[in-house]
């Protein structure tokens, strides 16, 4: 069986496959899964979420994003020190300084 996301939403538990996130990202309290075909409001906070993911190929690249790194397309460096990814359908996410060696290593280059 295909591992599913489950997302509180409006009463009910959705169940998202994960190939379908380009990235999640935690605002006041709630998560904002942003979709191939739009995005999804839940409740609760990233790190269980990150627990959850990490394994299916998410990345916690910054504080209060995850990315889905089957959706990455290039590393885009901003400053010395500052970068961002971008992903499928011209979304573009920060990355920490602190997280930069983690993606290295996790990509193997």
């Amino acid at each position: 069986m295909t591992p599913r996301i489950p997302v509180r939403l409006d009463g009910e538990i959705r169940l998202v496959p994960p190939q379908e996130v380009l990235y999640c990202v935690a605002d006041a309290g709630r998560v904002t899964l942003v979709m191939t075909g739009g995005q999804m409001r839940g409740a609760g906070g990233l790190g269980p979420l990150a627990r959850q993911l990490e394994p299916l190929g998410f990345f916690r690249c910054h504080r209060a994003y995850l990315v889905n790194l089957e959706h990455v397309r290039s590393v885009i460096p901003w400053t010395r020190n500052a970068y961002s990814l971008a992903l499928e359908g011209d979304k573009e996410v920060p990355l920490s300084k602190h997280r930069f060696s983690a993606l290295r290593r996790v990509l193997g280059w």
